[in-house]
């Protein structure tokens, strides 16, 4: 290959002028692991006007500092990596969880106690608690595999009035278990839901009573969550400023400095908001639905939409449901469930005609083309081997209609693959859209949902990373009605290289031919991601040029053993430049 003249001169003068640069910030001592192939370590970082302007030895950086004007942080050692970008993020969900209240690992009367206690001290007056979905980890055991995770108990805990009304008289409540089956209110909630001891129940729910008659808090029945949905307001906006920033806590304090979301408008439009205040301290990839493409393109929104904070142009669709309640995609019978193979996505249907002609198509495989031929970037979610291998059979489909181009389709979860659909990954450009930690909270279920054969299938990082998909890794934060999934990216670097749970199970990991490397584990938490919101010439690795965002970690992830991964500790968060967190 011919090297350019201009470039070439354009890379010496560049590198000159950098090297004559005062750094804002300057990083040295430490241990940097760039994620770079062309320089893969560094001890040393200077940054000017929030990207990078010298990666490389401590001896030089120096030719980078202004007393007085260089800020520099000594890392005594400390192990850097570019900043996280977490693939997969509800934000407003995560909010809603994290500032309101979280009970799926709760089923003791003291810790629930303690739970609402909180939230109600941090809630402003009059805001109902609400969601809950407590006892989804006294139905499963986490921290096991297989069969041995189910508890013999069926009588789960069931939450009383007694246990809250004393603090919460003004402040109404109304959760549910994490199954949906029953519901719970105090004596505010109820009151203002018209039950009480001398009502009648409202049609469609059964109240459970006391031998006096007076309700206990407990609801069943198919009417309940319609019926107090008709008298919860709307969260305030002020409100779902609170919620917005306890996740922008969460993210600073766990390195995370990109996400990929899924919310409402609302979000985008509070996103925007605190932009413009320069008060969002995380880069945003904003998803809408897939429904609302065409919205999307008469504004001309399309992939590269937005600046280096907030990034649009991207769609999500569902393809089939989740292994938390059996709805998953496939193509046999669930083993616990021998008459079903899972569920089907709403925007699936209706079937209709192909415009223009009489081939009948999805509905959503309709929507993906118009909008792939609009220059939207297509995201579907997929947990089920048939729901992974329809959007396959999409994919060569689109490529046929639409034509071969750089479209970045991002197979959402991929989390159960026929072993035979590997190799048809090969020359899709399809982005694997990951959540690893997927891996080690559903573990304790998968064996008896598909049995141990299509487990071979489920989670395959080696294999997506082998097959040319190119693997990206999230969260998926907060999760769902059955599992937690923390933000924190260690637990997913964990995850992917030791398919364990957080207690250590299986010995040697849970089918362990699936495993990555740490190396590449880190480039999914970050180039990767960038990559598959088109952003990877901007950010995802510490090179010069780039957005300088990193996460200064308490260990070398690459020396450390793996088990330890997920107790390592995020210390120090800089986003462009400037240090957003600190830990005291």
């Amino acid at each position: 290959m011919k090297s350019n003249p201009l470039k070439l001169l354009f890379l010496v003068l560049f590198i000159s002028w950098g090297l004559s640069q005062e750094a804002d910030l300057v990083l040295r001592n430490g241990t940097v692991w760039t994620v770079d192939e062309s320089k893969p370590t560094a001890e040393a970082v200077a940054v000017k006007d929030g990207k990078f302007i010298y990666v490389g030895s401590d001896k030089d950086v120096v030719k980078h500092i202004r007393e007085g004007v260089t800020e520099v942080i000594d890392l005594q050692g400390l192990f850097v990596t570019p900043g996280f970008n977490d693939n997969h993020v509800h934000f407003e969900w995560t909010g809603r969880i994290v500032f309101g209240l979280n009970l799926l690992d709760i089923h003791e009367e003291k810790k629930f106690i303690n739970k609402v206690r909180e939230v109600h001290k941090r809630f402003a007056p009059g805001v109902w608690i609400t969601g809950g979905q407590w006892s989804a980890y006294e139905a499963w055991n986490t921290g096991t595999v297989g069969k041995e995770g189910r508890k013999a108990k069926r009588d789960l805990f069931k939450p009383h009035r007694k246990m809250v009304d004393s603090f919460t008289k003004d402040r109404p409540i109304f959760i549910q278990r994490f199954d949906g089956n029953v519901f719970f209110a105090n004596a505010k909630g109820l009151e203002l839901a018209g039950i009480g001891r001398d009502l009648s129940n409202p049609e469609g729910i059964t109240v459970e009573r006391d031998r006096k008659g007076n309700p206990t808090g407990i609801l069943t029945g198919a009417n309940v969550n319609s019926h107090f949905q008709k008298i919860i307001p709307d969260r305030s906006l002020d409100q779902r400023l609170l919620e917005t920033q306890a996740v922008l806590d969460r993210c600073k304090r766990f390195g995370v400095t990109s996400l990929s979301d899924m919310s409402d408008p609302l979000q985008r439009e509070i996103f925007y908001t605190l932009r413009n205040r320069e008060a969002l301290t995380v880069r945003v990839h904003s998803r809408g639905y897939l429904d609302q493409w065409d919205k999307l393109a008469a504004l001309g929104i399309k992939v590269g939409a937005g600046d280096e904070m907030i990034r649009l142009g991207a769609v999500k669709a569902w393809i089939d449901g989740i292994m938390g309640n059996s709805s998953a995609r496939f193509y046999e019978p669930y083993s616990h469930m021998p008459e079903e193979r899972g569920r089907w996505r709403a925007i699936m249907f209706p079937w209709t005609a192909a415009k223009g002609g009489r081939e009948m198509v999805s509905n959503m495989e309709n929507l993906s083309m118009l909008a792939d031929s609009a220059g939207i970037q297509l995201s579907v979610h997929a947990i089920g081997d048939e729901g992974n291998g329809y959007l396959l059979d999409m994919m060569e489909r689109m490529v046929e209609k639409n034509g071969q181009k750089d479209r970045r389709f991002r197979l959402v979860h991929a989390q159960v693959i026929n072993t035979n659909h590997f190799k048809r990954f090969s020359g899709l450009g399809i982005v694997a859209e990951v959540q690893p930690y997927h891996c080690t909270d559903d573990m304790r279920w998968m064996e008896e949902r598909i049995g141990h054969e299509r487990c071979v299938g489920a989670y395959a990082f080696r294999s997506l990373w082998d097959s040319g998909a190119v693997v990206c890794f999230g969260s998926d934060s907060p999760g769902t009605n059955a599992a937690r999934y923390p933000l924190n990216p260690m637990l997913g670097l964990y995850a992917a290289v030791t398919r364990q749970t957080l207690t250590g199970e299986p010995d040697g990991g849970w089918f362990p031919k699936q495993k990555l490397t740490i190396e590449e584990a880190i480039q999914a938490y970050t180039l990767n991601s960038a990559y598959a919101s088109f952003e990877e010439e901007i950010k995802g690795s510490i090179a010069v040029g780039k957005l300088a965002d990193m996460a200064v970690l308490s260990d070398n992830l690459l020396e450390i053993e793996p088990k330890k991964i997920k107790d390592v500790e995020n210390v120090i968060t800089i986003l462009g430049g400037k240090v957003i967190y600190q830990k005291r």
